[in-house]
């Protein structure tokens, strides 16, 4: 009966989104990619949702607006580089350019300046560290739902799980996540080297199941989140019972929750 009260909530989010609220769906060009937005306008400060690998803005339709209509808060969701509508572009192809393209998407929106609360999802975690860094003074707050966290353990994954994959499997409709599998040693290499500022308070949320099918790399993405998080005051680690590393797609009620609650504690 919980259950399914919870999913009616969530369901009713999706059809009562505020009448003051505004819709904006576009494509912006910020010179290196053409990206796709999909925000909803509120009147508190903004919400940044980061989907995870090889995944677009879809990801968090149904948790945004739950989220926008809980919190009245704007939310931003969108496709980075080669996924969903955006474009893509191999050669400008590096993290650093997508958040400058993304500051520069922000900027045109008028929430460059902004104080916001940045949530990602497993590789999102890559762009909210970076993105975090880059604008300290404006991230009042961070959610790490089961991320992937940049090491010398994880450059050596991404390696040896790149030399396995076959391109012309992935030309004719997944080319964008081949490239994005092939910097992926690169990307986590630069990441590992970025700070992430300890004055920012973060939340991760741990799934139970790892996504990995070998459980010695599932051990190490576990403790990669705890040594994230171990040593500093304002940081803290929730175990997710019974989700896999899908928690978006698993426990969505419980994301909602967190969100919320973070966000009232934090902005």
């Amino acid at each position: 009966m919980k259950h399914f009260i919870q999913t009616f909530l969530l369901w009713m989010s999706l059809v009562t989104v505020n009448a003051d609220a505004q819709l904006l769906d576009t494509i912006v060009d910020t010179d290196a990619y053409k990206l796709h937005f999909r925000i909803l306008k509120g009147k508190n400060p903004p919400i940044l949702f980061e989907s995870g690998g090889g995944q677009d803005a879809s990801q968090w339709d149904s948790i945004a607006t739950a989220v926008h209509h809980r919190l009245q808060a704007t939310v931003i969701t969108y496709d980075r580089a080669g996924f969903g509508q955006s474009s893509f572009d191999t050669a400008g192809y590096t993290i650093l350019q997508e958040i400058k393209s993304l500051e520069a998407a922000l900027q045109q929106f008028g929430y460059r300046d902004n104080n916001l609360l940045l949530v990602g999802h497993s590789l999102g975690g890559f762009y909210n560290r970076v993105y975090a860094a880059r604008n300290p003074n404006q991230v009042k707050g961070i959610i790490l739902v089961d991320p992937r966290i940049p090491s010398y353990a994880d450059m050596r994954f991404a390696r040896a799980y790149f030399q396995r994959l076959n391109r012309k499997e992935y030309e004719a409709d997944y080319l964008s996540l081949y490239y994005l599998l092939a910097r992926m040693e690169r990307t986590s290499d630069y990441v590992r080297q970025v700070p992430l500022p300890s004055t920012i308070p973060l939340l991760d949320m741990m799934a139970e199941k790892g996504p990995f099918l070998d459980a010695k790399e599932n051990e190490r993405f576990k403790d990669d989140q705890r040594n994230l998080v171990k040593g500093h005051p304002n940081r803290s680690l929730i175990y997710v019972k019974g989700a896999s590393h899908n928690i978006p797609h698993d426990k969505p009620g419980l994301m909602i929750e967190q969100i919320v609650n973070f966000y009232k504690k934090h902005l």
